[in-house]
């Protein structure tokens, strides 16, 4: 993969991120949104970290994402045993899984082809 395909996969796995975060913010906006004060969170949460991930652009910044990810579904886990929080809690670790996967992706295995 050239280094310029590389750099556009990372972007667009921060322009999805981004665009998840004004997702969430815009929802936390209406009326009949069940939590808004989580939406909110997430929403400012998605922005900063893709803003961050983009600022460094390096395969480390990209891995502590991916980690961030990975930590935020685990702890959705005991919010879905709740019935009333039970589909944001699923949405939420089906998201984070999906971004989890993404971030490690575009890094790949982090050793240099020669």
């Amino acid at each position: 993969m050239s280094r310029s395909t590389a750099l556009g996969r990372r972007r667009a796995v921060e322009a999805a991120r981004a665009g998840l975060g004004v997702w969430h913010l815009v929802r936390a906006l209406r009326v009949d949104d069940p939590h808004p004060a989580l939406d909110r969170v997430l929403g400012v949460r998605q922005l900063a970290q893709a803003a961050l991930v983009l600022r460094s652009g390096s395969a480390e910044a990209h891995t502590l994402s991916a980690l961030v990810d990975a930590l935020h579904g685990a702890t959705m886990v005991p919010l879905a045993l709740d019935p009333r929080r039970r589909r944001f809690a699923l949405g939420q670790a089906v998201t984070a899984l999906v971004l989890t996967v993404a971030e490690v992706a575009v890094v790949g295995r982090g050793r240099r082809r020669r």
